[in-house]
């Protein structure tokens, strides 16, 4: 999974770490050895829990795999017996609102914006401000 990170970003290690602790949960889609993507669900989150962290591999894109752990993450939410699903998109984030958005999700009249590191493709640490639309989802 590191291969696909940016230099020194040691995101897989701190998910796995998370989760280690039972903060998290941290699961990837794979098909022949390769890595289709990652997600969170995040159970210390504002917003609880959380579906955080969606990605796919830009090749990947538009062939289910995101819809795929999504509804994983919605499963999974439902066993740890939550009865609602919560998630962040950017304001600018178009097409990811239309996957949430399809997927069932609505927004639930809040925003939040935060400041995180994080580190480039070039393995340099940098800073970044996001303002999200709070999404929730009733699971059945």
């Amino acid at each position: 999974m590191e291969a696909g990170e940016p230099p020194g970003s040691g995101m897989a290690r701190y998910f796995l770490g998370e989760q280690a602790k039972g903060k998290i949960v941290f699961a990837a889609a794979w098909q022949d050895q390769q890595l289709l993507g990652s997600v969170v669900l995040d159970f210390r989150s504002d917003f609880s829990p959380e579906l955080k962290h969606l990605f796919v591999q830009q090749a990947l894109r538009g062939l289910g795999t995101g819809t795929a752990m999504c509804a994983w993450v919605e499963q999974r939410a439902l066993l740890d017996g939550f009865d609602k699903l919560y998630l962040g998109v950017g304001v600018e984030n178009a097409a990811a609102r239309r996957l949430y958005q399809r997927l069932g999700f609505t927004p639930a009249g809040r925003t939040k914006t935060s400041t995180y590191p994080y580190v480039d493709q070039d393995g340099r640490k940098q800073w970044a401000t996001e303002t999200d639309d709070i999404l929730e989802k009733a699971l059945a």
